[in-house]
C-alpha cells in the first residue's frame, strides 16, 4: 500500500507520541517560559519536517484556457437565457459576467505575453512577434500576391487585346 496523506498524519502523531516532553513540560525553576516554548517549537518542527519534508514546487505555466473555455460556454448559455427572458436581473447579471470574463481574458493574455518576453532570449523579437500576432500581421505579403502584382500589366494587356479582337469579330459578323 502506498503511503498517502493519511499515513503521513498517523506517522506524525506516532512520532509526537514517542517524543519525550519532560524537559519542556517538567517543572524547572531555572527555565523560563520563552526558552520552554522555543524548545517545544524546535522539537515539534523537527518532527514535522522529518515526517513532511519540504518539496520543491515548480511553477506551472498558468494555462487558464480550460477555465476560460468553460466560462465562455457559461456565457453562451447565459446569453441564450437572457435572449428569451424579460428578467432585468438576469440581463444585468449577464452584462456583469461579460465584463468580468473580458477582464479575465485580458489578464490571462497579459500574463502569457509577459512570461513569453521574460523567458525569451531575444526580447525585442518576441515583443514584435506578439505585436504582429495581436494586430493579425504574422506573415508578410505572400508570393502569390507579389506575382499577381507583377503579372498585372500582362493581365491588362490580354484583357484589352481580347476586347478589340471581340469587337472586330462582332463588326465583321454584323457586316455580312
Amino acid at each position: 500500500m502506498l503511503p498517502g496523506p493519511h499515513y503521513s498524519i498517523e506517522e506524525f502523531k506516532t512520532r509526537l507520541s514517542y517524543e519525550s516532553w519532560d524537559n519542556i513540560f517538567g517543572y524547572d525553576e531555572n527555565m523560563d517560559i520563552d526558552s520552554s516554548f522555543n524548545s517545544f517549537l524546535n522539537n515539534y518542527l523537527r518532527i514535522f519536517y522529518i515526517t513532511f519534508p519540504p518539496q520543491k514546487i515548480t511553477e506551472r505555466s498558468i494555462n487558464n484556457s480550460w477555465g476560460i473555455r468553460m466560462s465562455c460556454r457559461c456565457k453562451k448559455c447565459l446569453y441564450l437565457f437572457t435572449r428569451d427572458s424579460d428578467d432585468t436581473n438576469l440581463k444585468n447579471y449577464y452584462k456583469q459576467y461579460c465584463k468580468t470574463l473580458t477582464s479575465v481574458i485580458k489578464e490571462a493574455k497579459s500574463y502569457m505575453y509577459n512570461n513569453q518576453i521574460i523567458n525569451s532570449t531575444n526580447k525585442m523579437k518576441t515583443t514584435w512577434n506578439i505585436i504582429k500576432a495581436e494586430t493579425n500581421r504574422l506573415k508578410g505579403p505572400t508570393t502569390s500576391k507579389i506575382n499577381n502584382y507583377q503579372n498585372s500589366p500582362e493581365a491588362f494587356n490580354k484583357y484589352f487585346l481580347s476586347i478589340t479582337e471581340n469587337n472586330t469579330h462582332d463588326i465583321r459578323c454584323n457586316k455580312k
